[in-house]
């Protein structure tokens, strides 16, 4: 909405899901890992493709096996199966943006003692061990922002943009899993964050931009 009393808030869930991603290729045991959505919307294959982006970009060999789409963003039966079939045919991890639906996908990561990835806060508590890392939107962050330039008569209309650069998104801390990931694996994504950040990496948000990425990449492992 264009108004003068309007702010739009807008989040990069494509670079922090390209870190989740990034992340999964260097940890998966299996090479292959898996991504569930609640529906298939443009929103959603942004979180998709900067994951599939980040796990070539670690590793072109690591398979990326066809996404699945619960249809809603609630059933978390309908997830928990989704993810089932998934570590099913062979993947280790599997990273959701499927609203409650996705908790599901952890239960379905306890159980079979694989990895999930949460989405939009951290929910690497709600299976402990069993969350590698979420990717978390600091919408709490944006709207305090929002409200304190209200406050301090600083307010400007239109769109703002929350990104890797700005704190507006991240992965989680990883308290339960970064002794399992490693230092060096936690240098790596620092790195490549470092790049994403600075615009050495632009990361793609569509399957033609994904397309494009891929093609560029080189076939060795970051």
């Amino acid at each position: 909405m264009d108004a003068p009393n309007v702010r739009s808030l807008h989040f990069n869930e494509e670079q922090g899901s390209f870190l989740a991603g990034y992340l999964a290729a260097l940890t998966t045991k299996t090479k292959k890992i898996g991504f569930v959505g609640g529906q298939e919307l443009d929103l959603i294959k942004k979180f998709y493709s900067g994951y599939v982006a980040g796990a070539k970009t670690a590793d072109p060999t690591v398979e990326i096996l066809p996404a699945k789409y619960v249809g809603n963003w609630e059933n978390q039966d309908l997830g928990k199966a989704d993810a089932q079939q998934l570590f099913g045919t062979g993947a280790d991890i599997v990273y959701h943006a499927a609203g409650r639906a996705g908790l599901g996908v952890i239960k379905a990561a306890e159980e079979q003692d694989k990895y999930a990835i949460g989405v939009d806060s951290d929910q690497d508590g709600v299976a402990q061990g069993h969350v590698l890392t979420s990717m978390i939107k600091h919408v709490d962050e944006a709207v305090f922002g929002t409200i304190s330039d209200v406050m301090k008569d600083a307010f400007t209309a239109g769109p703002k943009i929350y990104d890797l650069a700005s704190g507006g998104v991240s992965l989680s801390p990883m308290t339960y899993t970064k002794d399992k990931i490693g230092p060096e694996a936690l240098k790596k994504v620092d790195a490549v964050a470092a790049d994403i950040k600075s615009g050495k990496i632009k990361v793609p948000t569509t399957q033609g931009e994904l397309d494009r990425y891929l093609a560029s990449l080189p076939m060795k492992k970051a």
